[in-house]
């Protein structure tokens, strides 16, 4: 049911119910967009410096020297409709041949079971949307990728259903988030939970490895037992590295490699992957779906229309791939400069005294714990822990969050907050350590003055 603002909207305006909504609720890239209205630069040093959002600059230099020398206009299929909005061909042998070698997946990828759209955002949409009746959820494990709060219900108005794990038995922290056992009662609690509020439940996604805890986990049998979809999101499959922090973490397993047979029926597994991680072109806007069902894959082809990238920008990926010695290449030196800014960032915050979620194996970022920057003293983090949104004092820590976003921005920083992300413990914050070298070390300065600061006011 509308509320009374977003009626007042309606009316004011002529939109639609749900163009109220959107309107008074989804406008998460505003805060961003100011911010970076004037980014940082060599030649603009005092820009903004983003640490917030998932981007890795390290490899732009040979990502745009590649496009420069392969790219060529071709009239006859960039200048027309082409093959039409289901994808080039051309660029969906090349994937399913990059799967074959890359994902070591237990049967053979065709190509035909695959769908180009612009990003994995409106591959998940349209994943949503073909899924889902109004009102029908999908389960996420918490934390997870805030752009999914705006993927699945914006349009098709599928319902998050949160799987949580501080209220479980036997909770320790973040590691239990990859834990076998606690998956399983995580995901059925949040399964008996939708049921009791009348809610229909149709897919378990996953980001894997996770976005924003940056570990990897595989999840199948919950899904074949309650006749579920598996949505697997792979964006960062190529983007692990070593960690010696964590020698036993969980290697990156694709859900392509694993025998589901006995678990799972395969038509309803699905998998996402993009150009935008592991090949460093958010701004490519190119994304594939792989799903060996017929009919997700003809509902959603239907909509392929509505998320149709450029042949001439799928031709640059599908170059990219078809150069097998480039991209190896290409994959191992951005693995070693992951691992190599991971240090660089994690030795910052040793140093500097803020602790860190110290499994990360992979994607281009930390979980970073500012939990006593929202308290005013390290002595009241204990009592932090626990609170939960839904608790009265939630609304403070919330405000103080945004203040901290706000005093960094006047930094010159951004970090992305972990309410942002849905996370269970208020005060933990994403930092993004994939820039340049020369931005992230002047990033990381800024930070330690802006917290600093607000050590002194506190």
């Amino acid at each position: 049911m509308a509320s009374v603002d977003e009626r007042a909207v309606e009316q004011k305006f002529g939109l639609s119910s749900r163009g109220a909504h959107n309107h008074l609720h989804k406008r998460a890239w505003e805060f961003f967009e100011k911010c970076l209205a004037t980014p940082w630069t060599p030649e603009n040093p005092d820009g903004v410096i983003n640490l917030g959002v998932a981007e890795n600059a390290m490899m732009h230099g040979e990502v745009s020297k590649f496009i420069e020398q392969n790219t060529k206009v071709d009239p006859t299929s960039h200048l027309t409709y082409g093959y039409g909005p289901r994808g080039s061909p051309r660029l969906k042998k090349t994937l399913a041949s990059f799967l074959n070698s890359n994902f070591n997946p237990r049967e053979t990828v065709q190509h035909d079971d695959i769908l180009i759209m612009a990003g994995v955002t409106p591959i998940i949409d349209a994943l949503a949307w073909t899924l889902c009746n109004e009102g029908e959820g999908i389960i996420i494990p918490q934390p997870f990728y805030a752009a999914f709060a705006t993927d699945i219900p914006t349009r098709a108005r599928g319902v998050i259903i949160s799987a949580l794990f501080q209220s479980l038995e036997g909770y320790t922290g973040f590691d239990d988030v990859f834990d076998a056992e606690m998956n399983k009662k995580a995901l059925a609690v949040a399964l008996a939970r939708a049921k009791s509020q009348g809610v229909t439940v149709k897919a378990v996604l996953l980001t894997h490895p996770h976005n924003p805890l940056g570990r990897c986990y595989e999840v199948a049998t919950f899904c074949g037992q309650n006749n579920l979809h598996l949505i697997s999101d792979e964006i960062y499959a190529n983007s692990v590295f070593a960690n010696p922090q964590a020698p036993d973490a969980i290697p990156f397993t694709s859900i392509l490699s694993l025998d589901l047979s006995d678990r799972i029926d395969r038509e309803r597994v699905h998998v996402a992957y993009g150009a935008s991680k592991d090949f460093c072109a958010n701004g490519l806007r190119l994304g594939m779906l792989y799903t060996r069902s017929e009919g997700l894959m003809g509902a959603i082809a239907s909509n392929t229309m509505l998320g149709w990238p450029p042949y001439i920008v799928q031709d640059i990926w599908a170059a990219m791939l078809e150069n097998e010695e480039y991209t190896k290449s290409f994959l191992s030196k951005n693995q070693a400069l992951l691992a190599e800014q991971y240090g660089i960032a994690t030795k910052w915050l040793e140093e500097n005294g803020i602790p860190y979620f110290r499994g990360s194996n992979a994607g281009m970022f930390l979980w970073i714990d500012l939990r006593r920057y929202l308290c005013g003293s390290s002595e009241n983090i204990p009592e932090l822990r626990i609170q939960q949104l839904s608790d009265p004092d939630a609304e403070k820590y919330l405000q103080r969050e945004m203040e901290i976003c706000n005093l960094l921005a006047k930094h010159g920083v951004l970090l992305a907050s972990g309410t942002a992300f849905y996370t269970e413990e208020m005060g933990w914050f994403r930092l993004t350590f994939t820039p340049t070298r020369g931005a992230l070390v002047l990033g990381l300065q800024r930070l330690g003055r802006a917290l600093k600061e607000l050590e002194s006011a506190s």
